[in-house]
């Protein structure tokens, strides 16, 4: 590996370690705006798999026919360029990071594209969607568990909820005890759920995400 390769793989990984240790949304979505041009290279470079096994759990579970699909944290459309071939075309991408957002518009891939932080009420309306998915944006300083309220409000009754969650926020950050309550309340039904996976070459080891696929009641 060239200077040139390890320096940039030294910023990109700068990169990602600032992001998890934003103190808060608007510091977040800064990082993430300086980031957007070489983000995509950056993290498919370190084997980034989260995206195609969500993807898989939504093949599993949803139809292209059953009508539109929430990407929530879209990113530059990483998620929406693995659904689109898959016969998957009305899809809505919603991301904190408006740069993030120009990126990907330019797949043309999606339907609609909006400016949207999750932890708080989304602009979007009710039971609007045959299935939400997300992934990369439940970790440590991105979106909390309470985003899952939003989420269920905007899926249709018998949709699917499909998202990653990194282990360390899941058990630390009140995501397990916000997953069980909504369930014990009645809003979703826990369909299927990975083992931990390494999703990162270059991150902590120990550091592993799960996905999970809920059925909205």
């Amino acid at each position: 590996m060239s200077d040139t390769d390890r320096s940039k793989r030294s910023q990109d990984t700068h990169a990602l370690q600032s992001v998890y240790n934003a103190k808060d949304s608007q510091e977040a979505t800064e990082l993430y705006d300086f980031w957007a041009e070489d983000y995509e290279q950056s993290v498919l470079s370190w084997g980034y798999t989260t995206p195609a096994v969500a993807c898989w759990f939504l093949g599993r579970y949803v139809d292209p026919e059953d009508g539109p699909i929430l990407d929530a944290g879209a990113g530059t459309g990483l998620m929406g360029e693995i659904l689109a071939p898959l016969g998957y075309r009305d899809l809505v991408g919603i991301d904190i990071s408006r740069n993030m957002l120009e990126f990907a518009s330019k797949k043309g891939v999606y339907k609609d594209l909006r400016q949207m932080e999750l932890g708080g009420q989304l602009d979007l309306p009710s039971d609007a969607f045959s299935a939400v998915i997300a992934t990369g944006v439940f970790a440590a300083g991105h979106a909390p568990p309470e985003s899952f309220e939003e989420l269920i409000r905007a899926t249709k009754p018998g949709g699917y909820v499909i998202f990653s969650v990194r282990t360390d926020v899941y058990l630390n950050g009140g995501f397990k005890e916000k997953q069980e309550a909504l369930e014990r309340e009645e809003r979703w039904q826990l369909v299927e759920m990975t083992g931990p996976f390494s999703h990162l070459r270059f991150e902590d080891p120990k550091l592993k995400v799960q996905v999970f696929a809920y059925q909205v009641r």
